[in-house]
């Protein structure tokens, strides 16, 4: 509920009772209004409604229909049923049905005044629960998406989107890059969330051991199989399954997965049992899914069937002006875990980290830090806490870039050097700077690079 005033409905076809509770409930304040019957009644809760006190003696539907179509429908909308004395029975029933309470006529002002008081500050408490839970889930996953570039910002609007429906994600990303973190946050914010959330990792399961790992078996189904065992998707059921490093299942058992996605039903290694399930499927790989399909290693039908969300999630190369937001971020978790007072990191040691090109991406960037505070273990971190390869990276890469320049203008020239490098081959040019092929497309239209043979004079660092 708002700060707005409490809205009550009053359903009763008794003319005298409509006045009663409407001018009874206006007087202390609440915005009130009554029906004669239960069809006036559903048109009406199209609108919010806080509390409905319903006669359970209507014409045609009765109070109790009435009750259970509001509960369908409204399930947070708190109903009150008034009965007469012989319907006390009844009344009960209504309450094990999800009514708040029933009041029985004869009533008092004073009684039905302070009955809709309690039922309305149930529904106050209802509702604060429910945000409350709502803020929760979303902070168990999003939280840990660190950093304010806006490749950052549009994977976050992505895993809203996602997160609202019960469409098949595909996440596409290199190792390191968070696609298990992004995977969480899509899951605690659905409407699966208080279901499972499982996971298994593709290429760290032998091929084997893969199907049964995804559908179970039934005892006796291999050597070994010494009793019934339940696969992925059944553990997943009424939640979310996230297989990572997809494009490593056998083309074999990517059939088999296609049409557990097309049926939701699977069948256990061994067993002749159609087990229906109901779950949301998010997947993963580090491979260029292009790349993938072309090899192969994907198949056509299957990629289809997963791309129907798909979220890139951007290397940290291509959103560097987050390396100062993430260290500190780790700095701050290292230290305290460790107990040390490391509070900041020295101007030295960040121009080390932003020199550096993170092939192992956040994960790679969290372990120098972490390295950095437990062997440092001084107020700040210092460029000789963090581990040898990025200094030599950093004292490969310095001179090329000229410390004046900003980001952009190290993106644009960086860009403008790979076509060269490449005689203006696009592809070859993303594959040699790391990112999507569609990317260098996307960056070159917003720089205004326009590569000919004879333009690569005029692509100069500015002075």
């Amino acid at each position: 509920m708002t700060s707005r005033k409490p809205r009550i409905l009053g359903v009763d076809d008794d003319l005298l009772m409509r006045e009663a509770l409407r001018d009874t409930l206006s007087a202390q304040g609440y915005d009130v209004q009554a029906v004669e019957s239960a069809a006036q009644a559903m048109a009406e809760l199209e609108r919010e409604w806080d509390l409905v006190l319903a006669d359970l003696t209507l014409p045609r539907v009765n109070g109790l229909e009435l009750l259970d179509r509001i509960k369908r429908s409204w399930p947070t909308t708190e109903v009150i049923v008034i009965t007469g004395q012989g319907s006390i029975a009844t009344a009960v029933d209504a309450i094990k049905r999800g009514a708040y309470h029933y009041l029985t006529k004869p009533f008092t002002a004073e009684e039905i005044v302070h009955l809709v008081r309690q039922a309305l500050e149930r529904r106050r408490l209802v509702d604060r629960k429910e945000r409350l839970e709502e803020e929760l889930s979303q902070a168990r996953g999003v939280h840990q998406l660190v950093g304010q570039s806006e490749a950052l910002r549009h994977v976050r609007q992505m895993i809203q989107t996602a997160a609202g429906s019960e469409a098949t994600v595909l996440i596409e990303g290199e190792s390191g890059t968070g696609k298990e973190i992004i995977a969480n946050a899509i899951h605690a914010q659905s409407k699966r969330s208080r279901g499972p959330l499982v996971k298994m990792n593709c290429a760290a399961v032998p091929e084997t051991l893969l199907e049964s790992e995804l559908f179970g078996h039934e005892k006796g189904a291999f050597t070994g199989a010494d009793r019934r065992r339940v696969g992925r998707f059944e553990q997943a059921e009424g939640g979310t399954l996230f297989l990572d490093e997809v494009c490593e299942m056998q083309p074999r058992l990517q059939a088999k997965f296609l049409r557990a996605l097309q049926e939701r039903e699977i069948e256990r290694l061994g067993g002749s049992e159609t087990i229906p399930v109901d779950v949301r499927i998010i997947a993963a790989t580090n491979r260029d899914l292009q790349k993938a399909l072309a090899d192969g290693v994907l198949r056509e039908d299957l990629y289809y069937r997963l791309n129907v969300i798909l979220l890139r999630v951007p290397p940290l190369r291509e959103r560097m002006d987050d390396v100062p937001i993430l260290a500190m971020h780790f700095v701050r978790k290292y230290a305290a875990r460790e107990g040390v007072a490391t509070a900041g990191i020295t101007e030295e040691a960040m121009n080390v980290l932003l020199s550096y090109g993170w092939p192992g991406n956040v994960r790679e960037l969290e372990n120098a830090i972490e390295r950095g505070v437990v062997l440092g273990r001084g107020e700040v971190l210092r460029p000789q806490d963090l581990p040898p390869q990025v200094h030599r990276r950093g004292e490969e890469q310095r001179p090329l870039i000229p410390a004046h320049l900003t980001l952009e203008e190290i993106e644009k020239l960086a860009i403008a050097q790979a076509l060269r490098l490449t005689g203006g081959n696009k592809s070859e040019a993303a594959e040699r700077l790391g990112i999507h092929r569609t990317s260098i497309y996307d960056k070159m239209r917003r720089y205004g690079i326009e590569w000919t043979p004879t333009s690569e004079a005029s692509v100069q660092p500015p002075q």
